[in-house]
């Protein structure tokens, strides 16, 4: 428990992925008197951090929101211990299978390429060489961005909680808001 004499500058709810990033990227910036309050217990926190598959596609419409996936990526992958990072760069793979949806990942790749994320344009052939459980005969295209795959979320927030403690981060756990 904090002394009754510490004063936070800022006060952050959940100590999930969003959470300990925000703290993390304060810390980054030089700010101090940070403390992250969660309900749950620092060892795992509950919320959408425990539950969600780690999915990233970083090619959006919005520009702002493919940087930020972009710089979601690279700082996953920075973030390691004992020689293991929080990013599996296994690439993605959206699938058409009608004509609505070969226009859309056509329209993505173009975006893609204006914000500067690696995508190709494939052929059934090739998206069932990536994919072979896939109907070829259901398949018009993909669109494959090889820099795409799966967060590591759990580990990642264990990983930014210690070194955010370093750095003088007081988090409080088991506390509802």
């Amino acid at each position: 428990m904090l002394s009754k004499m510490y004063s936070p500058r800022v006060v952050i709810i959940g100590a999930g992925i969003v959470g300990t990033n925000v703290a993390d990227e304060l810390v980054a910036r030089g700010w101090t008197n940070i403390t992250v309050v969660d309900q749950g217990p620092l060892d795992m926190p509950g919320g959408s951090t425990s539950h969600a598959p780690g999915l990233v596609f970083q090619t959006n419409v919005c520009k702002t929101m493919t940087l930020f996936a972009k710089y979601t990526v690279e700082k996953l992958k920075a973030l390691e211990e004992d020689g293991e990072n929080c990013f599996n760069q296994v690439g993605g793979l959206e699938i058409a299978t009608d004509e609505a949806r070969l226009a859309e990942i056509k329209r993505k790749h173009g975006y893609a390429q204006s914000w500067g994320i690696e995508a190709h344009l494939i052929s059934p052939e090739e998206c069932m060489e990536k994919y072979p459980l896939l109907n070829k005969e259901q398949v018009l295209g993909g669109l494959h961005i090889p820099t795409d795959g799966l967060a590591k979320a759990a580990r990642a927030v264990q990983l930014l909680i210690n070194r955010t403690r370093k750095a003088g981060v007081q988090y409080i756990d088991k506390t509802p808001v």
